[in-house]
């Protein structure tokens, strides 16, 4: 029984895999396609302010051919597990700057015109980074990685940036502080020197009962130190705090505090954060704290 279910993951497997193929391969079509649309709607327009042949033709090539190149460097980012974050931007911004050149050759105050114009870059747009988002959501599934899992969305992005500007509107004042104090948290008061290292001083390991990251309980685990200074992050207001696309970052800022290895911090903290959403569903109280139980690989105490 084990094995006849064990081949029909495979099929599955192999199967998923085909499909996703198929549809690279239609998205290769797809962009051929459409591209030759756009460069045709380019190069009319380009031609007709320069008024020279290869000029125009090269300048209506640039954009297309950009976005495709930066949807297959996504691509073979996501397939490695990769963060392809900023690669899936520019692959939009390019297929929005196409859709930009087209739309300014269209009839303005006829829908159906704009319409027409601005299709094959939208099209293109949208297909692609929902085919690196498959791919990128296959493999978190395959290879299960805190890291990867708190890597944020371009579009998760965009929609924040969006619910910021409206925050803006209704309340300035609030919004503006909140903006100050995350430039202050997040830009460096000089090259490679954030903020938050001048507040901690220079990373070392603490003994007990010495500075801001040491253990304040006898036998306190690093594991135990780790997650009660992330906690007391959020009374002290940094931003970072509850967000899981920096959690990597906050992890290894504390695990330099307390003479922790980055990669087991960001580990760990993952961990913990995936059990507090967890037990947020639960009628059970989450652990404070200093409280967390401790794995046997990270039962040590704070050195």
């Amino acid at each position: 029984m084990t094995g006849r279910t064990g081949a029909h993951r495979v099929t599955r497997h192999a199967s998923g895999r085909g499909l996703l193929a198929a549809a690279a391969f239609l998205l290769l079509l797809l962009a051929a396609a459409q591209g030759y649309v756009s460069f045709r709607a380019q190069y009319t327009f380009i031609n007709h302010a320069k008024h020279t042949h290869i000029p125009s033709m090269l300048e209506a090539l640039g954009l297309d051919t950009g976005a495709v190149i930066f949807a297959l460097l996504a691509l073979s980012l996501a397939q490695k597990g990769q963060s392809a974050t900023v690669e899936r931007i520019l692959n939009v911004a390019c297929a929005l700057g196409s859709m930009t050149m087209n739309l300014l050759a269209a009839n303005l105050t006829s829908p159906r015109s704009i319409t027409v114009w601005v299709m094959p870059s939208v099209l293109y747009a949208f297909a692609s980074d929902r085919l690196i988002a498959v791919v990128k959501r296959l493999v978190r599934a395959s290879q299960p990685d805190p890291e990867l899992a708190a890597e944020g969305s371009p579009w998760r992005s965009l929609a924040g940036f969006v619910l910021w500007l409206v925050r803006l509107v209704f309340d300035p004042v609030g919004t503006v502080a909140g903006f100050r104090r995350w430039v202050l948290v997040e830009a460096p008061v000089a090259p490679g020197l954030p903020a938050t290292s001048l507040a901690a001083g220079k990373p070392r390991a603490l003994g007990a009962g010495e500075g801001a990251g040491a253990s304040s309980v006898p036998g306190e685990t690093k594991r135990e130190a780790l997650i009660r200074l992330y906690e007391e992050r959020g009374p002290a207001g940094d931003p970072r705090y509850g967000n899981p696309a920096k959690a990597a970052q906050l992890a290894g800022e504390l695990a330099a505090q307390i003479g922790y290895h980055p990669g087991t911090a960001r580990r760990e903290l993952a961990k913990y954060l995936t059990s507090k959403t967890s037990a947020a569903g639960t009628s059970q109280p989450a652990p404070g704290p200093g409280l967390h139980p401790v794995t046997d690989t990270n039962s040590e105490a704070v050195a």
